[in-house]
């Protein structure tokens, strides 16, 4: 019975989880920024 209530349990959880919203592209999107390469020093290069 013990191992029935936990099999049913983690399909619950399983599901619950994969049931979420979040997209990734959405998170990226924030940390997607140009960078301006003459503001970077550079190392030894003359």
């Amino acid at each position: 019975m013990k191992k029935f209530v936990f099999g049913l349990l983690a399909c619950v959880t399983l599901l619950a989880v994969s049931c979420e919203t979040s997209s990734t592209a959405d998170d990226d999107q924030l940390y997607e920024q140009g960078v301006d390469k003459t503001k970077i020093p550079s190392q030894g290069r003359k």
